[in-house]
């Protein structure tokens, strides 16, 4: 058996940082000095307890899901050897073991493994059909961001200028790099972060920069509900990273550091969108703020060109978030389409995976080329439809199901959920069903007032 590579702690939350802070800080701006400050900070803060309770619902899934798939093999193990007499063995076995063994992860389990265990194949359909959407439609907004940023600092320079020459070489080292294991580049994940801390230092004096050099500060809106349900799409969108969940943290060790990385890197992550938004705000005008599509253009001007040149290359760093969800996609997609020609491991390059890379990025780069300036209408679909099912439904519905096959009887597991109250769960569905339905109305209002 091939040894499996763990992650330390600080790698770990460098990973989750770098997907989690993948687009929040660029798009964020806007979407609040359109709804205003105030339901702007709500929309944020509400949407990072949420993640938190999901992600942690997520880890108790998983180790639920491994749970069951240890007793159904060990049902089957002791039905092949009922001849046998293997009481003895099977205490020497368990006595061997160390005491953190009984907590141990051992399946690698996705969303939609998961909901194939607790539901049946129908959950499975259902569950990464969903998430494919929504990755797709991530990557290409995230690609969109990059070709746009990019090829407008580049502008009047032969090549680097076109937009298509960002989106072909974005993801081409995506592709290559989605086989690449998240364990075995930690350093790259850990330079990454620290690229994106500098970049947004730098949103932050260059907004303190713009007050100053203007000698005022703008007035601020604080609620306005007509734009609430694109600010709310936003939000999922950027706080949204629970579908490579599985992945990132099953390798964890020491297990009990899994919760402490999903808090600070949420808890972070809020406090770093409210004062990007606050800063901008009060920065730039609002008529400014609302034609932008993207943060890093109200930079381009005079003494603010340094902020600008810095801030515009913050999404290319998405290079070490993108793979990562290009492993999510492959892995769902080969697992539910061809689950026989999964390689044991999901790294290696195969034939079959080559050709689903191909079937992930070669579309993701034409859509981004198509789309290439309606990323609110990307963001909107994804976050505020799909992103509601992965955020809230899911893992609420895999929970509920998982505790019902598995009766959970340590209360010192580092994988089960603090909040185990049935509220918490029940919560979660009732916001999924309410929010599915509101938002997908008010995105196909916005689709046929914007083409009609």
């Amino acid at each position: 058996m091939k040894q499996q590579n763990f992650i330390k702690p600080f790698p770990a939350f460098n990973t989750f940082i770098n997907v989690l802070m993948a687009s929040g800080p660029i798009l964020l701006p806007m979407s609040s000095a359109k709804v205003g400050y105030g339901y702007a900070s709500i929309s944020l803060t509400i949407c990072c307890l949420i993640s938190i309770i999901a992600c942690d619902f997520i880890v108790e899934a998983l180790y639920l899901a491994d749970q069951i798939d240890k007793e159904t093999d060990l049902m089957s193990r002791l039905n092949i050897q009922a001849t046998h007499t293997v009481s003895d063995s099977t205490e020497e076995i368990s006595s061997s073991q160390p005491m953190e063994s009984k907590y141990a992860l051992q399946s690698q389990f996705e969303y939609g493994s998961m909901a194939k265990l607790f539901y049946g194949k129908w959950a499975e359909y259902f569950t990464v059909s969903i998430i494919v959407i929504y990755l797709y439609g991530a990557v290409v907004a995230k690609g969109v961001m990059v070709g746009n940023s990019l090829s407008s600092v580049f502008k009047g320079i032969t090549l680097v200028e076109q937009y298509w020459f960002w989106i072909v070489t974005f993801f081409v080292l995506c592709g290559i790099l989605s086989f690449k294991d998240v364990a075995s580049i930690q350093i790259v994940q850990t330079i990454v972060a620290l690229a994106r801390y500098l970049t947004i230092l730098s949103m932050l004096i260059g907004s303190i920069q713009q007050m100053s050099t203007s000698k005022e500060i703008q007035e601020m809106q604080w609620f306005n509900i007509d734009a609430l349900p694109q600010m709310i799409s936003t939000a999922i969108f950027a706080f949204l990273m629970h579908h490579s969940s599985p992945g990132m943290l099953r390798p964890v060790r020491p297990s009990s550091a899994i919760r402490k990385i999903i808090f600070i890197s949420f808890i972070f992550g809020l406090f770093t969108f409210l004062f990007v938004c606050l800063t901008a705000i009060l920065a730039f005008p609002f008529k400014d703020l609302a034609a932008a599509s993207f943060y890093n253009q109200l930079f381009n001007q005079g003494s603010l060109k340094w902020a600008y040149y810095i801030i515009s290359f913050y999404m290319f760093l998405n290079i070490a978030a993108l793979p990562v969800l290009t492993i999510t996609i492959r892995k769902n997609l080969m697992k539910l389409v061809v689950p026989h020609l999964v390689p044991k491991d999901n790294l290696k390059i195969t034939l079959p995976s080559a050709i689903f890379t191909l079937l992930i990025v070669v579309p993701c780069a034409l859509l981004a080329i198509v789309l290439k300036d309606d990323i609110e209408i990307i963001v909107g679909l994804t976050g505020g439809v799909c992103g509601v099912f992965i955020l809230l439904t899911i893992p609420a519905a895999l929970v509920l199901q998982g505790r019902k096959k598995h009766n959970v009887k340590y209360s010192d597991n580092p994988y089960i959920s603090k909040f185990q109250h049935p509220f918490w769960i029940w919560a979660l569905i009732v916001l999924g069903c309410v929010f599915v339905p509101y938002n997908l109305y008010m995105q196909i209002k916005k689709i046929i007032d914007h083409y009609g």
